[in-house]
């Protein structure tokens, strides 16, 4: 289940907004991830077709600033495509990073064995799924996963905007957090919280530094539906 969810969250809903920024304006877009593969009427294509028509001086990706001077080897073993293609998909566009993957590695370049071995919130959910009991309980979450699934594979830019991917994504949260509460799982929601709110801090960061340009904010659609509010925003449609 969690490995269909990051999939997802690592992809996901587009809602473009842009918020003040004095002289400048901030595009907020959320992405798909791998399933930009899938989706004809919301590719890569598209997505590069959004950002060059918003003109950005700013890019700001989901990569840590640790890792945005990394080599392509390094970048595809650790993030999505469309997030490491920006930098060659728009080469006169200064790129940051906002990404945070946890306090035991900040500063320090991703091991080799991260994924497989290290990473915290990979063992929190390789031991949640391992936990029969909970395994069962958080299976009645998976129908607003699946009906997600359905949007983000087949929907447009424009129609994504007007679908429930958004009341969805908190629905399936609020049902994780009902079965999970009070165990020791729940530790994985705390996670999710902890990294949004590290992702807010860094964009409110990028943004508090070039207040006179126009930005452009790509993140994964289970962050951004959790953050889009933090900014004052118009809809492109």
């Amino acid at each position: 289940m969690f490995r269909k969810l990051f999939l997802i969250g690592s992809c996901l809903l587009i809602l473009i907004t842009s918020c003040n920024n004095n002289s400048g304006k901030v595009y907020f877009i959320p992405t798909i991830h791998n399933l930009h593969k899938v989706n004809d009427s919301y590719n890569y294509d598209s997505l590069k077709q959004i950002v060059s028509a918003l003109n950005p001086d700013i890019i700001a990706v989901e990569i840590r600033p640790e890792d945005i001077q990394q080599d392509s080897v390094y970048l595809s073993k650790n993030y999505p495509y469309e997030m490491r293609m920006m930098k060659y998909w728009f080469p006169k566009s200064k790129i940051a990073g906002f990404d945070w993957l946890g306090n035991d590695i900040e500063g320090q370049l991703i091991p080799s064995n991260y994924w497989s071995e290290i990473s915290l919130i990979k063992q929190y959910e390789k031991e949640l799924n391992a936990d029969s009991l909970f395994s069962r309980q958080t299976a009645a979450c998976d129908s607003f996963t699946n009906q997600r699934l359905e949007i983000l594979k087949n929907f447009s830019l424009k129609d994504l905007l007007k679908s429930q991917d958004a009341a969805l994504t908190k629905q399936f949260y609020q049902c994780l957090e009902s079965k999970l509460k009070g165990s020791i799982h729940e530790r994985v929601l705390s996670f999710y919280d902890l990294r949004n709110a590290e992702l807010l801090g860094n964009i409110e960061k990028i943004i508090a530094e070039n207040k006179d340009k126009t930005i452009v904010i790509l993140t994964g659609d289970d962050h951004f539906v959790f953050l889009k509010d933090k900014f004052q925003h118009e809809a492109l449609f």
